[in-house]
């Protein structure tokens, strides 16, 4: 699997994902606002919100861990991916509780997808990681998480 196949079948798990709101396949940005508000806002339960997505490749690190039966090196390519998920905090509605089950729900929807699993060596479990925090997005306030998590390849 090439980074880019292994992207877009991140993309495609993170689909499956209710009320997760937009995915891109890359990092999106956005001068003016209503370019921003066509890659971030969407609506869920009747009310527009922030809501979107994005996945990042970070690169890979390749080893050769053991020589094959044949006599060749058997090449091992781990790819490091990033997620980013923002959601616009509303104090009132308590976003704060509903981003951070939605973030777990990634990180389990994609531990458990047994498709990438059965095509590369996932190693998204170990380690995953999960870090939450609260950014200003081109003047709103919002939740952000940054999902790190790794696949592994023979190649």
């Amino acid at each position: 699997m090439t980074q880019a196949t292994i992207r877009a079948r991140i993309k495609t798990t993170l689909d499956t994902v209710s009320n997760k709101g937009l995915t891109h396949d890359y990092l999106r940005w956005a001068v003016q606002q209503s370019a921003f508000e066509t890659i971030a806002k969407t609506t869920i339960s009747s009310v527009v919100q922030i809501r979107a997505w994005m996945i990042t490749w970070r690169g890979f690190s390749q080893v050769e861990p053991y020589i094959n039966r044949q006599g060749a090196p058997n090449q091992i390519r781990v790819h490091t991916f990033e997620l980013h998920g923002y959601l616009g905090l509303d104090d009132s509605a308590a976003t704060e509780k509903t981003f951070a089950a939605l973030a777990e729900l990634v990180c389990t929807t994609l531990d458990a997808d047994s498709t990438l699993n059965a095509d590369a060596m996932s190693t998204y479990r170990n380690p995953t990681q999960l870090a939450v925090d609260e950014v200003s997005w081109h003047g709103h306030l919002c939740h952000h998480a940054a999902i790190t998590f790794q696949v592994a390849e023979t190649i």
